[in-house]
């Protein structure tokens, strides 16, 4: 990757520190500086005197040349290699990272020597089967609880002793001694663990391709986890309880990360930041301050007036509401339940109070949606635009349903790839008729592939491998290995049967999830519209 100015990067010196780790991030440098986990984990790995930890992302460009940011090592010469896995599609760019730094790809074929290979992230705690294959130890739960652990066992053990002592601490998997389920460990108090305020920020301009998505800015976390309980969403579940840092702390957060970094735009972080009982009081000081303020997502029945001058005031240009569906009976169906009014007003607040953008996120292909339930998003589409919005300023971004692991619609299926398509293209020329240009979706084939990727087994490892190692594509890869993605995708799963990741405890009970499973199939039995 091209070298570029950065400020608060942390060189230390290899001949001075004993253990060298590197936080692999396996997309590119804009995706993977964007997510605040890299800065959490190289901060927390640098804060110690016997650990020298650097950064690596894929390269824009072939040949694939992953080396470290900071002092250019390849990965192979680290102790130490965790991946930051967000995305189930990066599943590949890890496998290809691997290959290309000379690390054998399996566990099994790595010697002492080689690196160990350590996971985290949202993709670990779902479903770690699909790649365990590849990967010595998964860590299941927050960084900061478990960092420190992972670090102390790979720099006290060799290769082979740390992985059998990690393997009996709760918080990490090691497919090849752990046994028995695997409990997640979570930071419980917020504000009871450091905080990187020193992030790093590229010295680049903001149309450049290494510009984070955010922009410059400082990324301030202020809740982990929701509540709500939307029945298709991963982060709802495997992240409870909701937690939140509290007022004082980000004030605090605020004045020092401004410092740290120059920047003058604070991002809002948190899959459900307007749960936060401060929100308001959260983002008026951002404003009051004098710095711009970006909340990437909001409920459309947590925004009000005084929420939409903030943002307005703090320069941000375009909100984004999720209503996920185009009609009541869906949204009720996925524990979503906003009326259409709620989300009427909340875009004509927006409006009135000087947001010139609005975008809205769909989902299409939930169980029981009919070709009427598209027609509806276009139609509450065109209700929005009606609003006083200029043409281009309503976005539409859709998405095919993902059954996700330890969710109630775990046990849901798939649409089959043809109707997706069919329904997007569907849902493309309703759009154009109310004359909505500005629409982007997700390819079918891509959910497809991540649906089969969160809810497969271990033997996707050798599709994975094949695809990371041949230069082959998805299709060719089934034709070959002879797994078929749909059997894992658009089949119903048995509530009595196991499932690839019953080992994995996040702290969610399965009753609980069956219960809400059986409610939702009992709403679909009063409520779905005869096919």
């Amino acid at each position: 990757m091209s070298r570029i100015l950065e400020i608060n990067v942390v060189r230390k010196n290899w001949l001075k520190v004993p253990f060298k780790m590197a936080i692999v991030y396996p997309n590119v440098y804009r995706v993977g500086m964007t997510s605040l986990a890299v800065h959490i984990v190289y901060s927390l790995a640098n804060m110690r005197n016997d650990v020298l930890c650097e950064r690596a992302f894929l390269p824009y460009t072939e040949p694939l040349i992953v080396n470290s940011l900071e002092s250019h090592q390849s990965l192979k010469n680290f102790d130490l290699v965790a991946f930051s896995l967000q995305y189930e599609t990066d599943y590949i760019n890890m496998l290809r990272i691997l290959r290309s730094s000379g690390i054998p790809l399996k566990s099994e074929e790595r010697g002492e020597n080689d690196p160990i290979i350590a996971a985290g992230g949202p993709c670990v705690w779902e479903n770690p089967e699909p790649i365990a294959e590849f990967v010595d130890v998964f860590a299941i739960g927050d960084a900061e609880i478990l960092l420190d652990d992972l670090l102390n066992a790979c720099t006290y053990y060799h290769k082979e002793d740390a992985l059998r002592e990690l393997s009996e601490m709760e918080g990490f998997y090691v497919p090849k001694f752990s046994s028995g389920v695997i409990r997640r460990r979570i930071a419980t108090n917020l504000d009871d663990y450091p905080y990187p305020v020193a992030q790093i920020i590229p010295q680049v301009e903001e149309d450049s391709k290494f510009c984070p998505i955010f922009g410059k800015s400082f990324l301030l976390e202020v809740s982990r986890g929701c509540v709500r309980g939307c029945r298709f969403c991963l982060i709802g579940f495997q992240n409870r309880p909701f937690r939140t840092r509290s007022l004082g702390r980000i004030r605090e957060l605020i004045e020092v990360g401004i410092d740290a970094t120059g920047v003058r735009n604070v991002v809002l972080i948190g899959a459900a930041v307007f749960d936060h009982r401060n929100f308001k009081d959260i983002c008026w000081e951002v404003v009051n301050r004098g710095y711009g303020l970006s909340v990437p997502s909001l409920r459309v029945d947590s925004f009000d007036e005084d929420i939409a001058l903030a943002l307005s005031e703090g320069g941000q240009r375009t909100v984004t509401f999720a209503p996920e569906a185009g009609t009541y009976r869906l949204r009720e169906f996925i524990n979503k339940p906003f009326t259409e009014e709620q989300i009427l007003q909340a875009c004509s607040v927006a409006r009135v109070c000087g947001i010139k953008n609005v975008k809205l996120y769909f989902m299409v292909g939930l169980p029981s949606e009919t070709m009427d339930d598209i027609v509806e998003i276009a139609k509450l589409v065109e209700k929005v635009k009606k609003l006083g919005f200029p043409p281009d300023a309503v976005r539409v971004s859709v998405t095919p349903f993902i059954p996700k692991p330890h969710t109630p619609f775990q046990w849901m299926p798939q649409m089959p790839l043809r109707e997706l398509r069919r329904r997007i293209e569907r849902l493309r020329r309703e759009l154009s008729l109310v004359g909505i240009r500005n629409f982007e979706f997700v390819d079918p084939r891509w959910a497809k592939i991540q649906a089969a990727l969160s809810l497969g087994d271990r033997r996707l490892g050798k599709l994975l491998e094949l695809i990371a190692t041949r230069d082959v594509d998805w299709r060719s890869g089934q034709k070959i290995t002879g797994i078929d993605l749909s059997e894992y995708t658009d089949r119903p799963r048995d509530p009595d049967s196991p499932l690839p990741w019953d080992h994995i405890d996040v702290g969610i009970p399965k009753t609980l999830l069956l219960r809400e499973f059986e409610r939702a199939c009992e709403f679909l039995k009063e409520s779905s519209p005869e096919k």
